[in-house]
């Protein structure tokens, strides 16, 4: 019993890694599609 809960600990703490991980991705395309935005206007505003 003791090694099933310790294998269910691990996978929920994968889990959680995991969506902090996307979460973390999901940030960075969003910063990047800002940078392309600002990166446009400028371009058009020279």
């Amino acid at each position: 019993m003791k090694n099933f809960v310790t294998k269910g600990a691990i996978s929920y703490q994968l889990s959680a890694i995991s969506y902090q991980l996307s979460a973390i991705s999901y940030q960075l395309s969003a910063i990047s599609y800002q940078l392309m935005r600002y990166a446009h206007a400028i371009a058009f505003s020279l």
